[in-house]
């Protein structure tokens, strides 16, 4: 079939070197535990940004596609929850672009769990 669209990851060789790194190496396995409230919220904003750059269909392996989608979400929405928590504002030096960029992950997070038509 060849190429579909203009991002690196539209296209076939791309899509199976994608799904054969992710057979290969427990990517998702290493995210979803970055993603528990035990890692710790560093880990966790790191995790969620690996879930932003690479949780694309033809990227992510596709049978945790959803599950590591709705788990970084709810991640997020712990986070976000803590925005006024003077212990977590703290840790990332009182920086209000910190919420704002989970609060943009987030919002590509639940654009990404929407079934596209």
């Amino acid at each position: 079939m060849g190429a579909w669209g203009q991002e690196p990851w539209d296209n076939d060789d791309a899509a199976d070197w994608f799904g054969d790194l992710f057979e290969t190496l427990p990517i998702v396995d290493r995210v979803l535990e970055g993603l528990t409230p035990e890692s710790g919220s560093a880990v966790n904003v790191a995790a969620l940004w690996m879930c932003v750059e690479l949780c694309r269909v033809y990227v992510w392996d596709i049978d945790r596609y959803d599950e590591t989608i709705t788990t970084a979400i709810k991640t997020a929405d712990r986070i976000l929850a803590r925005q006024d928590d003077e212990q977590f504002l703290e840790s990332w030096d009182n920086d209000p672009a910190q919420i704002a960029r989970i609060q943009s992950y987030r919002e590509v997070l639940v654009d990404r769990s929407r079934p596209s038509d």
